[in-house]
């Protein structure tokens, strides 16, 4: 009786379940790596309608993130700055238009002051283009964080050295875990004179860095304020 299959076809099944098993699990890895906020939302840098650079007005200027950022520590959602904010520094007319005539032609003709303007005016809304988001399944309460200690150097990064606003974080449940399963690297004093106050993000980011100092002056934050983050699902998606 003659042989239809040779020996070797003995090994082709063996062969094609270790194959999908690679591939599944390359396909696996990939989800995990491609779809996660670690990589597609780290960076993400999109264009505004109008270019406003935190760099300037937060960094050079030294404005205080809760001018334009106002309830943030009223609120669980931090307010996008209207238009009328806005007007508040940029009007231009009157008295600071006759002081200095030249800075206030520049001003006047800046196309995105322009844009800001126009838009006072009619009372449409600039379209901001948003920047940090987490699902809809889940909740994040700014006003918590921050009366607890946490600065906006924390989740925001550096953001007054930033011309364009970027995610400088992933936000991913991972990440938002580390810290609240330690929160002492996290937490600052604002009562510390070299920060002064928690949107001194130079400040923060000194204290932060070095980690030592900050371990021992967050442990005693932690037990001074009875800080316990909670760590059950309930905390955020609800």
């Amino acid at each position: 009786m003659s042989i239809v299959f040779p020996r070797w076809t003995n090994a082709v099944p063996g062969v094609l379940v270790a194959t999908l098993g690679v591939l599944g699990l390359g396909v696996v890895w990939a989800t995990w790596y491609y779809a996660t906020p670690d990589f597609w939302q780290v960076g993400y840098e999109p264009d505004q309608p109008v270019a406003f650079s935190h760099q300037i007005h937060a960094g050079q200027l030294g404005i205080d993130c809760r001018y334009c950022h106002s309830n943030v520590e009223e609120s669980g959602h931090s307010n996008i700055p209207d238009t009328a904010t806005c007007m508040s520094c940029h009007t231009g007319a009157g008295e600071a238009a006759y002081l200095n005539a030249s800075l206030w032609a520049v001003h006047r003709d800046n196309a995105d002051l322009v844009r800001v303007r126009a838009a006072y005016s009619s009372g449409e809304p600039i379209r901001w283009r948003r920047i940090h988001k987490i699902p809809d399944y889940a909740h994040f309460n700014h006003a918590i964080h921050v009366n607890a200690g946490i600065s906006c150097y924390s989740c925001h990064g550096r953001m007054d050295q930033q011309e364009i606003a970027r995610q400088v974080h992933s936000l991913s449940m991972g990440w938002c875990l580390d810290c609240h399963r330690n929160p002492e690297q996290h937490v600052v004093d604002v009562n510390d004179p070299n920060i002064r106050r928690i949107t001194n993000l130079a400040g923060v980011e000194k204290q932060l860095s070095n980690r030592s100092t900050q371990l021992a002056i967050g442990t005693e934050l932690v037990i001074q304020n009875k800080l316990q983050p909670p760590q059950h699902c309930g905390a955020c998606h609800y």
